[in-house]
Order: structure tokens, then sequence, then C-alpha cells
């Protein structure tokens, strides 16, 4: 008889102890911070070096932000910055800026690739901002 109450309680003991086992598991795991912003996109203006996108912001209001191009070319130490994908039928031109760690990573922009779309506008490069710069942040407000 003590044999049997020996076999059942440790069996109990191990029962108890798996959850503690499995929620350790679990904690071993590690997660990028990705997180990402997102804002409609009224207009890009294609220059030779940059394209300056006018996105929409909260309350009607219009912001800009110049993007280089040399961010959409892939180099073998560096990934690219910038991704632009064609817009899928439906849905409106939208830009998304990626941060990885609450750094940012890269900045796609959905939009038409076709460069007659009435969304693309062409700016003198005498008028874009051409200080070099790492990375761009959205201002929604």
């Amino acid at each position: 008889m003590n044999f049997k109450k020996g076999i059942l309680f440790t069996a109990i003991c191990v029962m108890l102890a798996l959850p503690a086992l499995a929620e350790e598991k679990k904690s071993g795991h590690t997660t990028a911070d990705i997180t990402y912003q997102t804002a409609p996109v009224y207009k890009v203006l294609d220059s030779r070096d940059f394209y300056v996108v006018l996105y929409g912001k909260y309350g009607a209001k219009i912001g800009t932000v110049t993007i280089p191009k040399t961010w959409a070319n892939w180099q073998k130490d560096t990934p690219r910055k910038l991704s632009i994908r064609d817009l899928p039928a439906k849905m409106n031109p939208f830009i998304t800026i990626v941060k990885k760690d609450n750094a940012f990573h890269k900045v796609i922009l959905t939009v038409p690739v076709d460069h007659t779309n009435s969304i693309w506008g062409v700016i003198n490069d005498t008028k874009v901002d051409k200080s070099e710069k790492d990375s761009i942040e959205l201002e929604l407000r």
C-alpha cells in the first residue's frame, strides 16, 4: 500500500511541476520590438536624387518628408532602407515607417509604380533639402 501511495505522490508532484517548467521555456524566447507608423500619401515628387512625399497628418494637415533614392540600393553590408511596392487595387497610397527596437529601420512607399499616375510629380533639385540623414520621422500631429 505504501508503494502505491509513493507512486501516486510522485505522479502528482510531476504533474504540478510541468506547468512551471513550461513557463521557464516560454520566458527564454526573445522578441523583436518592431513598430510602425502609417500615413496616407497625397503626392510623391520625384527629383534626381530624392523623393519628396506629401502625406496626411491629423486635422487635415499635410506633412512632407524627403527620402534619398540611395536608400533603395542594396549593399552587401547595409540592407535597403527604402522599398517601393505597387499599390493593390481599390486601395489608397500610403507610407509606412518601420522601427526596430525604437530606431528607424526602413520606409515603405505603397504607391502606383507607374510614374504617369497622378500621384507622381516632378520637383526641381534646387527645391529639395539635400541634407544627409540616416532616418526619417513622420510628424502626424
